[in-house]
């Protein structure tokens, strides 16, 4: 009977943590949950959700924090920001920083930016999709992204990249270009090689004639 009591103890709990979660979660606005952060997503979220629950439910589940660079060596993700207050703007800048060394802003080092634009100067939230390339970007690091507006950082977002390194791709190049020269000069000695030997029947060819027409 104790155990009975003190399961069902441990599920009301559960249930008070569970429900307050999903209280806390129709409170409060997905702006305000995610505010300051910038998500990378595996795919663009749908236009329109039941409620904020499925919203914030569909952020947490698609959100990614490593990248897979596909057949082209491209980094391809939706990015979604969240900002604390309204921007009070019709662009951003979203700006991407190496931290290998550091988050800092005399750690991190820049790497490349674009410029991102509303149709809502007040909007909290802005989504958009990033297509990262090389050289600028390479694989095997950890990158953080930044939306800034006037030099302001109003959200950020941390990710890895993970693909064939640009070292290993030169490296590849290098020998495959190595390869073709190898073949070039093969078939350059080939072609000497054949034109000494006919050089050489024909030689032959007219000694031989020459040496019949001694005899008539």
């Amino acid at each position: 009977m104790r155990k009975s009591v003190v399961g069902r103890i441990a599920i009301l709990v559960a249930m008070l943590f569970f429900l307050g979660g999903v209280s806390e979660v129709l409170a409060r606005k997905v702006e305000d949950i995610f505010a300051g952060k910038v998500l990378l997503l595996k795919k663009r979220p749908p236009s329109y959700f039941k409620s904020k629950g499925g919203f914030v439910g569909y952020l947490r589940s698609n959100s990614v924090k490593t990248v897979h660079a596909d057949r082209e060596n491209i980094w391809k993700f939706e990015t979604m920001a969240f900002f604390r207050r309204p921007l009070g703007d019709y662009e951003v800048e979203m700006v991407f920083y190496d931290i290998k060394s550091g988050k800092s802003d005399s750690q991190r080092r820049f790497v490349d930016s674009y410029t991102q634009y509303t149709q809502d100067r007040n909007t909290r939230i802005l989504s958009g999709k990033a297509n990262l390339t090389r050289p600028s970007f390479d694989a095997n690091k950890r990158y953080m992204i930044v939306v800034q507006s006037h030099g302001r950082d109003l959200a950020k977002g941390f990710f890895n990249t993970k693909g064939v390194t640009q070292a290993s791709l030169d490296q590849q190049k290098r020998v495959e270009h190595t390869m073709k020269e190898m073949e070039k000069s093969m078939a350059d000695l080939q072609k000497k090689v054949k034109e000494q030997e006919e050089a050489e029947a024909k030689k032959n060819a007219e000694k031989d004639k020459a040496a019949s027409d001694d005899l008539f």
